[in-house]
């Protein structure tokens, strides 16, 4: 969030790592996320389990997905989830899909990477009874570059079906391990984003805040642990 809101900002760990996250959109608890991510490298690749609920008794939603991912040449990697989506609504309607998630990257250069992200990508639409609802696909391109070895920029490129395209930018930067800067700014509407994260010792932490220009303001807060 603090890095203006894009899919390929989503910070990575290159460890066994446990992860909770709290997501508090236009500060209305009705909409809060939570979700727990669970990251293993192996030999062969690296391996994700992902739990997310957002709502409440009126309209809760639920999403579980087990993500691969490997680098396939020193430059390319690839990764792939799969996933389910269930809602339920408090009038006991119910519906359910399965979904899948591809991300590639490429290091054009020790400090520039481009990044392709996609949601849905065989348009899965969610069994509601005997009817399905549409669910949209978005596509995500853009990158990193680090300018020094504590700076880094981000920027991406948003398009979800029949609605307008979104970018994104955002800035990082390393005071120290256990203190980092980040800021960013998404359009549209045109929102500013900002936070602070860091590493001690094994514990990782991240805050972030972004603010609508009409909704206001939405606040989110992870805490991880690696090994």
């Amino acid at each position: 969030m603090a890095l203006g809101g894009g899919m390929i900002g989503i910070e990575q760990s290159d460890s066994t790592e446990i992860s909770l996250n709290c997501q508090l959109p236009y500060n209305l608890r009705e909409l809060s996320i939570k979700s727990i991510k669970l990251s293993n490298p192996t030999r062969w690749m690296k391996l994700d389990v992902f739990w997310a609920q957002t709502g409440d008794a009126v309209f809760l939603e639920n999403y579980l997905s087990l993500g691969a991912s490997r680098y396939l040449s020193e430059s390319f990697m690839l990764g792939i989830k799969a996933g389910y989506y269930h809602y339920s609504l408090i009038n006991k309607e119910k519906g359910s899909t399965l979904l899948s998630e591809i991300k590639c990257s490429y290091k054009l250069h020790e400090h520039f990477e481009i990044d392709i992200y996609i949601f849905n990508p065989t348009g899965s639409k969610i069994s509601k009874g005997e009817n399905n609802i549409l669910l949209y696909q978005s596509f995500h391109i853009g990158g990193l570059f680090s300018t020094t070895e504590k700076a880094e920029w981000l920027f991406e490129i948003e398009k979800v079906q029949q609605e307008k395209l979104i970018w994104h930018l955002g800035f990082e930067y390393v005071v120290w391990n256990t203190f980092i800067l980040r800021t960013g700014l998404s359009a549209n509407p045109l929102k500013p984003s900002w936070g602070i994260g860091g590493q001690i010792h094994r514990l990782k932490y991240s805050l972030s805040e972004n603010v609508h220009p009409v909704l206001g303001f939405s606040s989110c807060f992870t805490i991880g642990y690696n090994w």
